[in-house]
């Protein structure tokens, strides 16, 4: 009746979570310090693999007799182990280390577990009552019976899923009362310094995926950086992990952003090497460094390495919120730019949409688990060409629908002067175009397309792409906060 199932045997077994018993080890032996997030929530009965079991509680011993539990100390204990020989040996042990996508979500890992033990021995209860009750034994059903009381009441105590909705409603009224006592988005929120985009999206909310995609040229990452120099600007620590460029890049085009003013603009090739020897650099060039006081004030950290995994941005973005927090502040928004370079994990090698979707779900789960916003940045496919309004929706995210599934909110950025850049051969054409894009020239619209609790529309915003800015239209709010 209580016979074990092995892990080749699974799919017979209808209550099992064997992937996230993967994770939670996995997590565990990535970073130690999650086995104490866990170790209250889980035992090693919750396991439905019985190896999963074993590995948990040498894992334990290890770091409760203040060693490391690594894959180095867990091999020797398990080469001749039977069940792990079954499995491919300790290179599974390997494996699972290797494809951690993320250890922040340790807790979730754990309560899945643990839910699906219930579901298990729920089902396993029931079928125990009733051999007891066909068999007459009045005793043993009893105490079963008692059993799944047990159960039911462990379950409905235990969980911190769900709570009353007068709890619920007093701490809503509790964030509305502390964004009205200090006159702005609360602890919740982090102000975007755009005054217009803030009416829609409400500014950046801690916990939420903010998808930003257009097609390249479109300024994306003007428009990323900027919203990062403003949102610091407000007081609010912000990380830019940027997979592409450099930080000597990302530095000049933040300086430059800085120095603009209505009356006065800098672009960021203009104090490149490359511009040296050209007139008005050196007073472009004391234009920006005017500006390194203001820059070196705001708390705005840049990682500027390519080809990290999820895995590793959560480790830059902890090490970060760690600086933060010994200095009094919290990390509030993580921008990443962008989410197509981010290295996936062998689990689905080769499969395109695979990849999108883990590294989808694991930003939601990094979002939720640094309690911080996280604005990643996203290409398009190349359909948008196609049409004659190039304005972009929700179909045009590539390769998968599980962005637009997991974000809580999905812009998209378009310049219509993108398009209106090369010439026309006709005169009456080329007229036209130049009076349109004398029109459109500074002009950038964010599409909100999904906006998970709140409204969808349009925003215009001032740009001046060569200079990294994007600024609220209206001429009076141009100047950075």
């Amino acid at each position: 009746m209580n016979m074990q199932v092995t892990h080749a045997e699974a799919h017979n077994e209808p209550f099992h979570a064997l992937e996230a018993e993967q994770a939670l080890i996995a997590a565990v032996l990535h970073d130690n310090k999650a086995y104490g997030l866990v170790r209250a929530r889980i035992a090693p009965e919750h396991f439905f693999e019985p190896l999963h079991a074993r590995l948990w509680v040498a894992i334990g011993e290890d770091i409760d007799a203040g060693r490391e539990a690594s894959c180095f100390s867990l091999v020797p204990r398990f080469r001749d182990d039977a069940a792990m020989k079954e499995l491919g040996g300790v290179r599974y042990i390997c494996s699972l280390f290797l494809n951690v996508i993320t250890t922040v979500n340790a807790p979730g890992y754990a309560d899945k577990i643990v839910e699906v033990w219930r579901q298990r021995e729920s089902a396993r209860l029931a079928q125990d009552l009733a051999e007891a009750i066909a068999a007459g034994d009045t005793g043993e059903a009893a105490e079963i019976t008692s059993a799944m009381q047990r159960l039911n009441q462990a379950d409905a105590g235990g969980s911190d899923k769900t709570e009353s909705a007068g709890a619920a409603a007093r701490k809503t009224i509790e964030v509305l009362s502390e964004a009205y006592r200090t006159g702005g988005a609360g602890n919740s929120h982090a102000r975007s310094g755009l005054a217009d985009l803030s009416k829609l999206i409400g500014g950046w909310r801690r916990g939420r995926l903010y998808i930003l995609a257009g097609r390249p040229g479109m300024g994306k990452s003007t428009f990323a950086l900027s919203a990062a120099l403003a949102t610091a600007a407000n007081g609010h620590a912000a990380m830019f992990c940027a997979l592409e460029m450099g930080k000597d890049e990302l530095t000049t085009m933040a300086l430059c952003s800085l120095a603009w003013s209505v009356s006065g603009r800098v672009e960021y090739r203009e104090v490149s090497p490359d511009a040296v020897a050209e007139a008005g650099f050196v007073e472009n060039d004391e234009a920006v460094h005017r500006e390194m006081p203001r820059l070196e004030a705001l708390p705005l950290f840049f990682s500027d390495k390519g080809g990290l995994t999820v895995a590793d941005i959560r480790a830059r973005a902890e090490a970060c919120a760690r600086h933060l927090e010994a200095r009094g502040k919290r990390l509030e928004v993580l921008f990443i730019d962008h989410i197509g370079l981010i290295k996936a994990t062998s689990a689905y090698a080769g499969n395109k949409v695979a990849e999108t979707e883990e590294i989808s779900t694991a930003l939601k789960l990094l979002a939720r688990e640094l309690d911080c916003a996280v604005i990643g940045l996203s290409q398009l496919s190349r359909q948008v060409e196609s049409r004659v309004d190039k304005r972009p929706n929700l179909s045009d995210l590539r390769w998968s629908g599980a962005i637009e599934q997991d974000a809580d909110v999905v812009m998209f950025v378009y310049r219509e002067a993108n398009y209106l850049s090369k010439r026309e051969d006709d005169p009456d054409k080329e007229a036209v175009r130049r009076q349109r894009l004398e029109v459109v020239r500074n002009k950038i619209e964010v599409i909100v397309e999904k906006n998970r609790g709140g409204p969808t529309g349009t925003v215009d915003l001032f740009c001046d792409i060569a200079c990294a800015v994007i600024r609220d239209l209206d001429r009076n709010r141009r100047d950075m906060p």
